[in-house]
């Protein structure tokens, strides 16, 4: 009776701690179902709002069948959440009865994924200038190397269009032009930026409008795959100077300042330009090279009127090439997660308030409950000449119950034997982390070998980021333990 009281109200805690982590959510997305009154019409979610994720603004998102449950597609995903969408996210629903949510783990996780369906285009422009030096040239290179590595990591299917301009006159200039990334052509364009080499003079303007002249031609030739979409044009530009080289009959000479022409001609390119029907979106990385004057503003000035995206300006203004893969690690991320669109599942034939949770990385209140094993020693004093020492074994209960968002409380049971029964209790209190770990500390009492050796017990154990946990025990009296252990976890495997 007692052992089904326990899991009675083990199997409560924690569908009340369902209801709460949905209610207590800082990540989620939530709608309005409605489905379908008749054949061949949609599932629709409506009255879309969320925290701490973004999509493309949509006022109903409209779903359809697969074998997974019907599925509602959320474009254009990205969160602020630390760990992304790498947990996925539990789907809930509405219970009107209880004015609660309660989630329905029979459904598909939902999932953050590249999108398959978008077809876009950037554009590497690279300064080669001499004013850079050779060790930090290599630097530069190898940032453009990592860049395409996070793109490629997330999509080596050929959906994403690559190519490199690696400029200092414009008479050396060089162009890689675009081609779609795939494991393949990464080795080309790898070798094409191991053989750029440095030199006189700075053609940025030069670069960057040969660059958006190249992905224009290379987008009117390309074949866009039916159920696909162009999605975008990209330039990732680096420079460690003005631009002093930069010419055009038309246009003019390059010269510092924004009111000269050949800047106004490619600043108006970025701003106003549609390719293949999507806008262009610029990235500016910028060094103060030998020749800038580092108390020179309009140099920033004059770049940062070049970075034009979607979420505002981003100009990156680098203290030193040290600084220069971590910005473009950044910048391949955020791109990444431009084009990722989370794909949600619901059951069919549900109609009510749905929501979607990540369920990672942050520490909510949560019961737990864990099983572990341990073996030790039991010692006892040298002038005792009845016992002697011998091997114990033990397994025990741990329990903790929520009290803080980092803090929980309960305690620790545990029946031993070595020559004889005896138990130990200890009361304690776990520590959780936003990794998923946690560790318990606890101090109470240990009787064992029918109760002859009885001590004062001190005991830890941490929990791993998945469900296991590692314990050690010891305990002085009488007699002296020492026990190390392992523990499964049965709820609470997640402390999110």
């Amino acid at each position: 009776m007692k052992k089904h009281l326990t899991l009675l109200a083990a199997a409560l805690l924690l569908t009340l701690s369902a209801y709460a982590q949905a209610d207590k959510a800082k990540f989620y997305i939530e709608g309005q179902l409605a489905t379908p009154t008749k054949s061949g019409q949609p599932w629709k979610l409506y009255n879309i709002r969320s925290q701490g994720i973004s999509f493309t603004d949509n006022d109903t998102i409209y779903g359809h069948d697969t074998d997974k449950g019907v599925q509602l597609v959320f474009d254009h995903a990205a969160t602020t959440h630390p760990q992304g969408f790498d947990c996925g996210m539990k789907f809930y629903r509405w219970q009107n009865n209880s004015g609660r949510w309660q989630v329905d783990s029979e459904v598909e996780d939902a999932q953050a994924a590249f999108s398959q369906q978008k077809v876009m285009s950037i554009m590497l422009v690279l300064d080669c200038s001499s004013s850079i030096g050779k060790s930090d040239f290599v630097k530069l290179k190898n940032a453009a190397k990592q860049f395409i590595d996070v793109i490629i990591d997330k999509s080596s299917d050929g959906n994403v269009h690559i190519g490199i301009v690696g400029f200092n006159s414009m008479r050396n200039t060089r162009t890689f032009d675009l081609r779609p990334l795939t494991k393949e052509s990464r080795k080309d364009m790898f070798q094409f930026i191991d053989t750029l080499q440095l030199n006189n003079r700075t053609a940025f303007y030069y670069a960057i409008n040969k660059g958006l002249d190249n992905i224009k031609g290379y987008v009117a030739k390309l074949k866009i795959d039916k159920g696909k979409k162009y999605d975008g044009n990209y330039v990732i530009a680096f420079t460690d100077g003005y631009d002093n080289d930069s010419f055009d009959p038309k246009i003019g000479k390059a010269a510092e300042g924004t009111e000269h022409r050949y800047f106004q001609h490619v600043n108006q390119r970025i701003l106003k330009e549609k390719i293949g029907g999507a806008p262009i979106e610029s990235y500016v990385l910028a060094i103060r090279g030998n020749d800038v004057d580092r108390n020179n503003t309009e140099f920033e000035r004059v770049l940062s009127s070049l970075s034009h995206n979607a979420s505002g300006d981003k100009f990156y203004s680098l203290q030193n090439f040290d600084k220069l893969q971590a910005a473009f690690e950044e910048i391949g991320t955020n791109l990444i997660n431009k084009w990722q669109s989370i794909y949600c599942y619901i059951p069919r034939g549900y109609d009510g308030r749905v929501r979607w949770t990540i369920e990672c990385g942050d520490v909510a209140r949560k019961f737990f409950m864990g099983v572990n094993g341990s073996v030790g020693k039991l010692s006892y004093p040298k002038t005792d000449l009845i016992n002697r020492d011998c091997v114990m074994l033990g397994v025990g209960l741990d329990m903790t119950f929520p009290v803080t968002d980092l803090i929980s409380v309960g305690g620790y049971v545990e029946l031993n034997a070595s020559r004889g029964i005896g138990f130990a209790f200890t009361p304690t209190v776990a520590f959780s982390f936003p990794n998923n770990s946690a560790i318990m500390l606890g101090i109470g009492y240990r009787g064992a070998d029918h109760f002859v050796s009885n001590g004062f017990l001190m005991r830890a154990a941490y929990k791993l980021t998945n469900p296991w946990y590692i314990t050690v025990s010891y305990s002085v009296g009488h007699g002296n333990t020492f026990m190390v252990g392992a523990g499964y976890t049965i709820f609470g495997r997640k402390i999110e």
